[in-house]
């Protein structure tokens, strides 16, 4: 089935979340996961199908098999973390911008080591490039930084508050000029 203009209007919250879900296509070193909440059964399967076949760069789109809350499903979209990956998304945001009503789209990037980055912010190609780790190693760098930091306070016993390590920033090599 064709989705036509509007088909999904009223249908999609308008913030994307990004990794607060494992992939099951990959590795979450690997994978982003964006996920979609849409209101009824079938909305969220249109917006699945639509997501699978029209875009060549996801891996995999899958809608939940139950519920989130009453009448309301997830929609798991797949892709590598690449570097092209805030451009392609974005143009999955402009075709969506047809199929829905949503006229400002947000996003949380889901960090368990800072929670201050859940934050919602405006979704744009520049935050999501900006919070969302577009390499495995962008990811593996920013979790083993936040491990290594917490395991370091906890063997020196040091009195512990949550989210005390969020001011904490991983190291990065700066150019020679």
């Amino acid at each position: 089935m064709a989705l036509d203009p509007q088909d999904l209007e009223g249908r999609i919250e308008s913030t994307v979340h990004f990794d607060e879900y494992k992939p099951k296509m990959g590795k979450d070193d690997a994978v982003i996961v964006a996920t979609f909440k849409v209101f009824g059964k079938q909305p969220a399967s249109d917006l699945e199908n639509f997501i699978e076949m029209g875009y060549d760069w996801v891996i995999d789109a899958e809608t939940s098999s139950g519920e989130i809350s009453e009448g309301r499903y997830i929609v798991f979209v797949e892709a590598e973390r690449r570097s092209t990956y805030p451009q392609k998304f974005m143009g999955l945001i402009n075709d969506l911008n047809n199929l829905t009503d949503v006229e400002k789209w947000t996003m949380v990037y889901y960090d368990k080591a800072d929670s201050r980055k859940n934050a919602v912010q405006p979704l744009t190609k520049e935050t999501v490039a900006n919070s969302v780790p577009l390499s495995p190693r962008q990811y593996r760098d920013r979790k083993t930084a936040a491990e290594s930091i917490e395991s370091i306070l906890n063997t020196a016993r040091v009195p512990r508050t949550k989210g005390d390590i969020n001011e904490f920033r991983t190291f990065t090599r700066t150019a020679r000029d």
